[in-house]
């Protein structure tokens, strides 16, 4: 896990260079994470298996990235930041051209393995530097610039890869994410300088916030929302085939929409939380969410109305994230590490969630059981609140 030690930088133009070549890097995973659920279709018929065996990508790759966020940084601890970057950023490189060459779907899924741990070691790193050397008062902005390079991948990475699988070959579609990765890795290595050193933590330390329900209750805040909302990101084709009717490039469009709108939700949220407060945005987008999952089985049937209910679902969605990893840098800035655990911990979740929910409703229908997990995470993060401030007025109290 990642600590953070706020300082004032003494170059403002410094410091929005080395947040934006963080942002750079989570950008690269992100389009890495999320384009093969563009290319399922392609790769199962490239290896000669089914789309649910295909997506098995999906499933180990937040599954490694989840478990091992957590124990890559306890082993970590001490390793300079700017090392720990790079390599990570080039381990996950690394994976992600070899998945791109390997001849077989087991050796595809190896390769994915190694790079769900490039990113396990990478996103809390630069989450926690980009809080460490932002200026005071602006953590949540530096935050979400870093984050949203994540979400950016998801409005150009992952549409743009999708694109490129229809009119390519899927392989093609992992050459351009690892290209990306080296230019990225080269930008990284030559300025990313003087990232302050997380505090040493004890193993006891370090799995402290497991055994915090303050830290839990958001933790499992996020899981939910998360869980929920990739539910319908996973199927995002079949759910929206009304609208697109078929047409890959109709579906990278639709694409593109919720990716573009979660980038907007994730760096306004930031400013935002700095303004207002964690639990207001987080309750606003929250709701917000919730509306737009219940109305999608009916505005889907036309594309105008699916470009308007998933512009909302990708802004709400995001924007509610975001505040979430703001508290949790508040409630336990060690915590950090784990929040991204619980993140791909949804993920994986997802499938089989998405598919319960499509046996269940229909796939037309599938969002009406992801606004449920979504209504269940607003009640598990009003508890988080309450516990926060009970905790807030005893440490007042004495």
């Amino acid at each position: 896990m990642t600590d953070i030690k706020q300082y004032s930088a003494s170059d403002r133009r410094a410091t929005t260079i080395r947040l934006w070549l963080l942002a750079s890097g989570a950008f690269i995973f992100g389009t890495g994470g999320f384009v093969i659920a563009g290319l399922l279709p392609s790769i199962a018929d490239s290896f000669t298996i089914s789309i649910s065996t295909a997506s098995l990508l999906i499933t180990v790759y937040a599954l490694v990235f989840a478990v091992g966020a957590p124990l890559i940084a306890m082993v970590t601890s001490r390793v300079p930041r700017t090392v720990l970057i790079a390599t990570g950023l080039a381990v996950g490189t690394f994976g992600t051209i070899l998945a791109a060459f390997v001849p077989t779907f087991e050796l595809m899924i190896a390769a994915r393995v190694i790079g769900a741990l490039g990113a396990a070691a990478y996103v809390p790193a630069a989450t926690g530097a980009a809080a460490a050397i932002a200026e005071p008062g602006k953590q949540g902005r530096a935050v979400a610039l870093v984050t949203g390079g994540f979400t950016a991948a998801t409005a150009l990475g992952a549409p743009l890869g999708t694109a490129i699988g229809s009119i390519g070959t899927w392989h093609l579609s992992l050459w351009l994410v690892g290209a990306l990765g080296v230019l990225a890795l080269v930008a990284i290595m030559s300025v990313l300088r003087g990232i302050p050193a997380p505090d040493p933590l004890t193993v006891r330390e370090r799995f402290a916030p497991l055994a915090s329900l303050r830290i839990g209750t958001v933790l499992l805040t996020i899981l939910l929302i998360v869980a929920g909302q990739y539910s319908a990101y996973t199927f995002f084709g079949a759910v929206q085939d009304r609208a697109t009717g078929g047409s890959g490039l109709v579906l990278s469009l639709l694409l593109f929409v919720y990716g573009a709108s979660a980038t907007v939700g994730n760096i306004a949220a930031g400013t935002l939380v700095d303004r207002f407060g964690n639990r207001r945005v987080l309750n606003v987008a929250v709701a917000v969410l919730i509306v737009a999952f219940i109305v999608m089985p009916f505005t889907a049937s036309t594309l105008v109305g699916a470009i308007i209910t998933i512009a909302v679902w990708g802004l709400s969605a995001w924007a509610a994230l975001l505040a979430l990893q703001v508290r949790v840098v508040a409630v336990s800035p060690g915590a950090i590490a784990w929040s991204t655990s619980a993140v791909f911990i949804g993920i994986a979740l997802s499938a089989p969630l998405g598919s319960f929910a499509i046996h269940a409703l229909g796939v037309h229908f599938l969002t009406l059981g992801v606004a449920a997990v979504v209504v269940l995470a607003a009640i598990v993060g009003e508890v988080s609140h309450w516990l926060q401030s009970r905790h807030e007025r005893r440490l007042a109290a004495v």
